[in-house]
């Protein structure tokens, strides 16, 4: 504290040791923590994928030590977010964040009809949309339209378009946003994953003509055989 006024930082965050169970000890010493510092927010971290766990853990969390909001984290995981129910009406206490993934940038803001619109497997349009603005270049996306429309959209293109999706998150992370896709599992996800992975290893293969030309594939079995054969071991290394 004391270092960030002679520096003149304006934010601290202190991080204290976390628990997935009630620690005795470690309670008292963020009573300790809380009466020193005097913080103008103490926000509890909660797991989403612990279930009724965190109901527990937010009710001894705000009894002992008194919290004034929550961050909702692994909401990117299958857990749809019903914690935050919990959370929210033990406490009384606002979710200010929750995360969706483990970079900097997946910590958001959080909106309660969004959440009840995931709750509700509708999915988060929103979210999804602000997502794309963030990463997508308007100039970029009228050219590639444009591409599509008249037919000549290639291997090229559609490799930039698989890198833009990993930018914006991960494959699951970003089908559970799109309404309906709940629906889908795990399993089904992480397979997604890998065809991606699949594909991308057979463009990377092609040459620039053939990544520009699809029909040279199309009459040409040595070609597809090669890149084929390609595929198969860039995926074992």
């Amino acid at each position: 504290m004391e270092k960030a006024r002679v520096d003149r930082v304006d934010t601290v965050i202190i991080d204290t040791a976390g628990r997935l169970q009630i620690d005795e000890s470690m309670m008292g010493e963020l009573a300790r923590i809380k009466e020193i510092v005097q913080p103008h927010e103490v926000l509890l971290v909660v797991d989403a994928m612990t279930g009724q766990e965190a109901a527990n853990l937010t009710r001894t969390f705000h009894e002992q030590i008194g919290i004034t909001g929550a961050i909702l984290t692994k909401l990117d995981g299958d857990t749809r977010g019903g914690a935050a129910l919990s959370v929210r009406k033990i406490s009384g206490q606002p979710i200010k964040f929750v995360g969706v993934g483990e970079k900097v940038e997946a910590l958001q803001p959080f909106y309660p009809d969004r959440m009840a619109s995931r709750i509700l497997g509708m999915g988060d349009v929103l979210t999804l949309v602000e997502k794309a603005q963030e990463e997508v270049d308007l100039v970029e996306a009228e050219k590639m339209q444009e591409k599509i429309l008249s037919a000549k959209f290639d291997f090229t293109d559609f490799l930039k378009q698989t890198r833009l999706l990993k930018n914006m998150g991960s494959l699951g992370g970003i089908m559970k946003l799109i309404p309906g896709m709940n629906k889908l599992s795990s399993e089904q996800l992480q397979q997604g994953e890998v065809q991606l992975k699949r594909a991308e290893s057979m463009i990377n293969s092609m040459t620039l003509e053939e990544r520009r030309d699809p029909d040279l594939l199309a009459g040409s079995p040595s070609r597809r055989r090669r890149i084929a054969k390609a595929q198969a071991t860039t995926s074992m290394t």
